[in-house]
Parts: structure tokens; sequence; C-alpha cells
């Protein structure tokens, strides 16, 4: 039933009120004047009545009606009146207070939320998201006169220290990068320096001279340079600079950025480079970076670092990681995983890859006295392009003294893309008498399927089973299955990026026949 409003209700009142009123009216002038003149006071003293209280009714209901008008205009402004009706202003104002309290802790709680959906996990600056907001608010703002710097470093020894030393000193060489970010990012009194991925960070730098730029980069060069000698890597990171105006697309200042960045890591050992003019083209940094790998296939400029794999079991020949390391124009040391990835972009990665296979076979020739197998990891071009596979089979039939002992990994994810294509790669490997590997091994159970149809000589675990292998029992279980069906097909079961000796100590008792990783062999050069 549809409740009744406070007028309805006083209506109602109104009504019982008359009807009592007028009962009560007529029986006392009946029994106390019964004659006609008592009718007449009848008729008169019940109009009064009705008439004095309709009155009273329509004045008290007017009065309620502008108190509650005046009310709602009050709460409209927050501001209630305790004058008019005091208890219920009471009850609001406590109400008030109350949504205050809840509206400030909602407002904190946002803006702490908020701050950690801007706020890089690992290393605590500033995420792409907040780049993004930063640099769009920048680029729409009217002051037009107002110039800034924008920075971006790679770090480009990411994907090699994770492989090499284990992914804990690739958390820890991104965070020291990230200190020295920040380091400078304060000195030049900038609160506005991001993470922008996993080996990107970048420094915005607010009404600056262009004289700033040369002092940026050199300061930076220099704190990369010493921490690369500390921590004996070939190179830490690389920095492109340029400038910004309000009015500028946010994909202008990032095209001369990443043109800028391409420059600085074809250049020196942790350059840096500014570039303030926009390239004719946007993907100009794409193109310097194809000039620079046409120079090292024309030059042949390709040395080797080698990393060895400890055997546990004495009856498994020692094996060696070989690492290709690409040399620029000026004698410098190129990242190996961008020149990878720019070669693949730019349709140039089987005359890359056939220039990494023949400088190997002379360098192995060179280190004849060396019984030690080699191992060189395989990109995707190699499983899927049909040319370079054909080349590759000749040019291993031709050196017949060297083939078996080359071992050819390439990454599980990569092999189980294409099945039918793996399949032909192992066998053709075992024609030519090479031994192949499945890197980065152990995904989940479907791994077994790839491994009962490629049948390889050597796999290798990932090194996230690893990580947790001290504690994870479902891990460990998971090893044993693997080294127990391994050597029943006499396969060689080796743990990468093994970094303590409990994890070490848990792998000895597994039977694993060998384990790599900075813990038990630093890379060398060859």
């Amino acid at each position: 039933m549809k409740e009744q409003s406070i007028y309805q209700k006083q209506w109602l009142s109104l009504a019982i009120i008359l009807l009592l009123a007028v009962s009560i009216n007529t029986l006392v002038i009946y029994y106390s004047f019964p004659d006609y003149a008592g009718s007449s006071l009848l008729l008169i003293t019940n109009g009064l009545l009705i008439l004095s209280l309709l009155t009273l009714h329509w004045l008290g209901q007017s009065l309620l009606k502008k108190a509650e008008s005046k009310t709602a205009s009050l709460l409209l402004e927050n501001q209630p009146s305790p004058n008019i009706f005091p208890l219920l202003s009471s009850v609001i104002q406590r109400h008030n207070d109350s949504l205050q309290q809840d509206i400030n802790k909602i407002k904190s709680l946002n803006s702490e939320l908020e701050h950690k959906a801007l706020q890089d996990n690992l290393t605590s600056l500033q995420n792409r998201s907040a780049f993004r907001k930063h640099l769009t608010e920048f680029l729409q703002q009217e002051n037009q006169s107002e110039q800034a710097c924008l920075c971006l470093i790679r770090s480009t020894e990411l994907t090699s220290i994770n492989h090499q030393r284990g992914r804990v000193a690739g958390d820890q060489y991104l965070q020291a990068i990230a200190e020295i970010v920040q380091y400078v990012g304060h000195r030049f009194s900038t609160e506005y320096i991001y993470r922008l991925s996993s080996s990107d960070y970048a420094i915005l730098i607010k009404n600056i001279t262009p004289s700033i730029a040369p002092m940026l980069g050199k300061e930076l060069k220099q704190l990369f340079d010493n921490f690369q000698l500390q921590m004996s890597m070939d190179s830490a990171a690389n920095t492109g600079i340029t400038f910004l105006r309000p009015g500028q697309l946010p994909e202008q200042a990032l095209s001369r950025a990443d043109l800028a960045l391409a420059k600085a890591q074809t250049s020196v050992v942790n350059g840096w480079y500014v570039q303030e003019l926009d390239a004719d083209d946007a993907f100009q940094g794409e193109s310097h970076w194809r000039q620079a790998i046409q120079f090292i296939i024309e030059s042949r400029n390709v040395t080797f670092n080698g990393q060895a794999i400890q055997p546990l079991n004495m009856a498994v020949n020692n094996y060696i990681q070989i690492i290709p390391r690409f040399i620029g124009q000026k004698q410098q040391t190129l990242p190996t995983e961008t020149v990878y990835a720019m070669a693949m972009r730019h349709g140039i990665m089987s005359k890359l890859e056939e220039l990494v296979v023949e400088n190997m076979l002379q360098q192995h020739k060179l280190h004849s006295e060396n019984i030690a197998r080699w191992g060189l990891n395989l990109s995707v071009n190699a499983l899927f392009n049909s040319s370079f596979m054909i080349w590759l089979e000749r040019i291993l039939l031709r050196e017949q003294e060297i083939a078996p002992n080359l071992v050819f990994e390439i990454d599980e994810e990569i092999l189980d893309c294409h099945l039918a294509a793996s399949i032909r790669m192992f066998e053709m490997l075992r024609r030519v008498g090479s031994r192949s590997c499945i890197s980065k091994f152990g995904r989940g159970m479907g791994s077994f399927r790839l491994y009962r149809e490629l049948r390889p000589d050597y796999i290798k675990l990932d090194s996230a089973l690893i990580d947790t292998i001290e504690r994870d029992s479902a891990s460990q279980q998971f090893i044993r299955m693997i080294v127990e069906i391994s050597h029943r097909m006499g396969c060689v079961v080796i743990a990468e990026g093994v970094e303590n000796m409990s994890q070490r100590e848990t792998l000895e008792r597994m039977y694993i026949d060998g384990i790599q990783g900075q813990l038990v062999s630093k890379v060398i050069q060859l």
C-alpha cells in the first residue's frame, strides 16, 4: 500500500476532527436548546466551527509547506538551519559529518589506487600510463613557448642477463638502471621519471634550454659506464634525447626519440644522441637499424662469447653455449636481441643467421683442441625458412668433422607452433650428425607430446621451473618426471638459470645431467 504524504494525513485528521466537533456541538445544542432557536444556533455554531478549523488547517499547511521549501533550499546549499526543525537539523548535520568522513576515505583510497595504477611494481617509478597522461597534458597546454626535453633510456642487456645469470639478476639489473635514471632525473629537478616497458625508461624535463641535453647525455653515459664495469657486462644502456613543444603530436616526439635511441645504440657503448628535427620518414629509426645490420653482414663483424654447462653426470660430454656479439661501424658491441628483432622485421634474418653459423664454424676450427660441443640458439626464422634449412644442411654436410660437435637449440614455444616444420628440422640435424636441443622446456604436460615427436639429444629446463624448485613440490615432481623419461630415452637434461647452491643441491638429488648459470660458469669471450 502506497504511503500517504503528511499533507494527505493532515486532511484526514481534519475530517475526523470536524466530524467529532460537529457531532459534539450538535449533541450539546440539541439537549440545551430543543426548540427552533436551538436549530438556528446549531447551524451557526457548526458553520463557524467548520470555517475556523478549515482556516487553521490552511494556515498550518501553508506554514509547513514554507518550512519544507526553506529546509530543502538550505539542504541544497548544505546549510541546514537549526531554528526551523532543531531535531531534524541535528540529525542531518550528523549525517552530513558521517557522509563527509566517508567521502574523505573514498577520496584517499581512490588517490592511493590511482597512485598504484600509475606506478611500476618493480622499480616504484611511474609507469607507461602515467607517461602517456603527462606527455599528452604537456603537448595540449596553451603555453606554446615552453620547451621540454624527452629522454628515452633502453637497458640493452636484460635478455642476456636473464638467460645467462637468471631472472633475479635481471630484476637487480633493472632496479640498478632505475636508480641511475632516478638519480639523474632528480639532479635535473624533475619528478617525471618513468619505466615504460621491461627494458625502457623515460625522463621528461619541462622548461629547459637545449644546452641541457649534452649534460644529461654525458652524465647518464658516465654512470652507465661505471655500472658496466662493476657488473662485467658488454654494455649497460643507451640514451636517446629530443625536444618537444605544446601543439606537437605525441607520435612526432616519440618518433624523434626512437630515432635518437637507434643512433645511440649504433654509436658507442652506452652512447647517447640528440635528435632535434623531425625525420622525413616516420620509420627512419628502423631504416637506421637496417643500414647497421647490412654493415654487419657485409663486414662480417661477428664475435662470440661462450658459457660452459657444467656436467653433473660423468658420462655427459662438456657443452658450451655460444652467444653471438655483433660489432657496429665504430667497433662497438650492438645489443644482440635488438639486432635480431630488426633483422627479422626487415626480412634479412636469414642472411644474418647464415653469417653467424659460418663464423661459428670458422671459430670452431681455431679451437680444434677443444673437445667440448658448441651450442647455438636458432631463431623462429630458421624453423620456417625452407631455404635457410636447405643451406644449413648443405654446409653441415660439407663440414662433417665439425657437425657432430654442434648442438642447435630452439625454444619449445617456437617448436610447438609448427610441429611439421620442427620434425623436419630435427630429422635434418640427425641426418648430418649434429645434435638437437629443446630450450626453455617444461611449460606443462603438453611438453611431453613435443618431446615424444622430436626426440631431441638435449633438453634445457626453463629457468622459471628452477626459480621456485626449493619450495615448490609440484615443480620438483615435474622435473623428476622429465629426468626419468629422458634417461630412458637417452636424452641429456640440463637446468638453466641456476643461481644458488640450494638450487644446485636440489637438482643434484634429482640426477640432473648438467647445470648452467652464473653460479657455475661466467660468460667468456672465445
